[in-house]
């Protein structure tokens, strides 16, 4: 199959800048991943600098052309990133979940304590008194206050109709009796179920400090909401519920936002263009001053850019790989003819060594697809040797594959899409280019071609 033919190249430059995205957008869910994680507390020093050497074996595999194997690592690395990051975050709600259990808990202790020792008359110092009945103390605090509070009890609590005396006495006896520990006592308390409501706003609030959003909002409703009794807390958790998942939702939204604009931002700083640098300062803006602008119509218009500029990259970098090639080859290749291909949308390349002869280049301007064919340069009135143009045909067919073998060495391929046989149309005749890069075609027969 040598006559006219269709084909895709992907050069070196190209793959070399689609390795460099992806590098680019791993470091960027690496910035997500320790941002995540620095915010809750669940990462350490030595886990970021397991993941930097990860990323730097990945780019050494850049340095050492291993483009398919470099590709498939990151995107496996990514995606380990992100879940990573997500069990963390879920692990560090679950611990503010469990400390608001644990502090409602203690509190009730407490209260369970103060109330013990009002019926056994015991005098409490202020102090002790002031951290039981406290409300904003940690669960750290009110342990040690009860742990204090404890040591007030009787070693063996007399019945309540036993008079001063007899607890005087009682207290003298039992000087240097080993006293209950608080787990003790604690374990002795009876344990109320857990309420299915106040589980709930835990959850959620657990998760907001994952996502790294301020709780203080709810805090005066959260407060209402634990002083109401069991029974009514149901009824009326309903309004704070709802706000609190909402919260949720947009603290997510906002989050994968986030993390968009962090990769759109990595992949533009590969980029050198003006316009490029425009958007990244946009970028920058929005990533300081959340809700400064709309995040999501920079996504779109990132991504936009850096599609575009990648495309006119690549095409840019086709065109060079085809021109250098088939210069190599002995065609008569001149500055300029990049430019008169982009803007003809086609270009003639005549064959030094048979200058009746060249090769009609065309496409790749809207899309990846290149076309290529011989054509006989001359006039359409003059006679033609039929199987001299069919012999020329025949030997294009092996210079295109020589044109494969360099474009191969360089580090790109060549991929055929479609190929017409030798003779199967007439061959194309075209002016002689001369001094302008753009062929003027004369068809020498009316039949229609396939390009």
């Amino acid at each position: 199959m040598s006559g006219p033919k269709a084909f895709r190249i992907v050069t070196r430059a190209e793959i070399i800048a689609i390795c460099r995205r992806s590098l680019a957008r791993l470091d960027a869910a690496i910035e997500t991943w320790a941002s995540a994680g620095r915010r809750n507390g669940t990462i350490e020093q030595q886990d970021i600098e397991k993941v930097t050497a990860r990323r730097d074996e990945l780019r050494r595999l850049l340095d050492a052309d291993r483009f398919v194997e470099l590709q498939k690592q990151v995107a496996g690395e990514i995606a380990f990133l992100q879940a990573d990051s997500e069990r963390r975050v879920e692990r560090a709600a679950e611990i503010v979940a469990r400390s608001k259990r644990d502090l409602r808990r203690s509190k009730t202790a407490a209260e369970a304590l103060l109330h013990r020792l009002h019926v056994l008359k015991v005098d409490i110092p202020a102090d002790i008194r002031s951290e039981l009945s406290g409300s904003t103390a940690s669960s750290e605090r009110l342990e040690a206050a009860m742990a204090k509070a404890l040591m007030l009890l009787p070693s063996q609590e007399a019945p309540d109709a036993t008079t001063d005396r007899q607890r005087q006495l009682a207290a003298k006896l039992s000087a240097g009796e080993r006293r209950e520990t608080l787990q003790e006592w604690l374990f002795r308390q009876p344990r109320e179920m857990e309420d299915p409501a106040l589980a709930r706003v835990d959850a959620l609030l657990g998760e907001l400090r994952g996502l790294g959003i301020d709780s203080g909002p709810f805090s005066a409703h959260v407060a209402a909401l634990e002083a109401e009794p069991p029974a009514r807390r149901s009824l009326i958790a309903d309004s704070l519920l709802l706000d609190l998942a909402t919260a949720v939702k947009d603290g997510r939204a906002r989050t994968r936002l986030v993390n968009q604009l962090r990769e759109r931002r990595a992949e533009l700083s590969e980029m050198k263009s003006p316009e490029a640098a425009s958007l990244l300062a946009e970028i920058d803006s929005a990533l300081a001053i959340p809700s400064a602008s709309d995040e999501q119509e920079l996504v779109k218009r990132a991504d936009f850019l850096i599609e575009e500029e990648f495309k006119a990259m690549a095409a840019e970098e086709r065109r060079r790989a085809v021109l250098e090639g088939l210069a190599s080859l002995g065609y008569e290749v001149s500055e300029g003819m990049a430019t008169a291909w982009v803007q003809n949308g086609k270009i003639v390349l005549r064959k030094a060594a048979n200058p009746g002869y060249g090769v009609e280049l065309s496409g790749g301007s809207k899309s990846d697809l290149l076309q290529v064919r011989a054509v006989g340069i001359g006039s359409s009135a003059e006679p033609r040797d039929a199987n001299r143009d069919r012999d020329m045909e025949t030997i294009w067919c092996g210079e295109f594959d020589r044109l494969k073998g360099l474009v191969a060495k360089a580090g790109g391929n060549v991929s055929i899409e479609s190929a017409r046989p030798v003779g199967q149309f007439p061959l194309k005749i075209v002016s002689d280019p001369g001094a302008s890069h753009e062929a003027v075609v004369v068809e020498r027969s009316h039949r229609s071609l396939p390009y």
